[in-house]
């Protein structure tokens, strides 16, 4: 399997990277920054990583970066997108709109550039995977512009789906607080490993039809590698 992880080097991009090397697929790590990908696959064991460096800010540049990773790993099977925005709190009202623009543009907009591309690179038997955040569902006062974009991903994965039908686009929906190389010195047991989400991720690749989606939702209390229990469309 050959697959390119889009954030790699965040918590949940490494625990991905960490999951597909552990199956011994060909792994390109992508992101912005040549020094942080490096260490993603110095410090990455199992199979081997591939350090691709471009950005999701445009079309262009997308289409770019997937065309570079699938030339870097001689074709490609599997997008998989974690990228996020810098985390800032505040009331809502306090947010000027031209700061609410930036946060969509950066929790948002680049996951629509990096399916565009994905889905103009890969065969059409690839799989495209966006990880998105549970705060879709529910609100903590002064991370209001948290859920809208994740609410926002969130039906913008549903609409791609809807539109594209004969194309594996899902959504991977983490509601959970996440263990990662960033958190793991107050992560406690409620918390979700980064490298489960790999995991899971790795499963959702693996067998698209049984995780049917378009959203797939997971908590600590799901089992890993497992479809959802059938519920309503999401």
């Amino acid at each position: 399997m050959k697959a390119l992880v889009i954030g790699a080097a965040g918590d949940v991009g490494r625990g991905i990277v960490a999951a597909m090397a552990a199956h011994g697929w060909s792994v390109g790590a992508a992101g912005r920054s040549a020094e942080s990908l490096a260490d993603v696959a110095a410090t990455t064991p199992g199979g081997p990583v591939t350090p691709v460096v471009g950005s999701v800010a445009d079309r262009h540049a997308a289409l770019a970066l997937v065309r570079a990773g699938r030339d870097a790993l001689g074709g490609l099977d599997a997008v998989v997108v974690s990228v996020n925005g810098p985390k800032r709190t505040g009331a809502l009202l306090d947010w000027a709109a031209g700061d609410i623009a930036a946060a969509l543009d950066a929790n948002v907009f680049s996951h629509l550039h990096a399916l565009f591309a994905a889905l103009e690179v890969m065969g059409p038997d690839g799989v495209f995977i966006g990880i998105g955040g549970g705060m879709a569902d529910f609100i903590v006062p002064t991370q209001g512009v948290t859920a809208m974009s994740q609410a926002a991903l969130r039906n913008m994965y549903r609409c791609a789906a809807r539109e594209n039908p004969a194309r594996l686009i899902r959504e991977l929906q983490v509601a959970a607080m996440v263990n990662g190389r960033s958190t793991r010195a107050i992560a406690d047991e409620t918390w979700l490993a980064a490298e489960k989400i790999g995991e899971h991720a790795c499963a959702m690749i693996e067998r698209p039809a049984e995780f049917a989606g378009p959203v797939i939702r997971l908590t600590t209390k799901d089992p890993i590698g497992v479809p959802p229990a059938p519920l309503a469309k999401a």
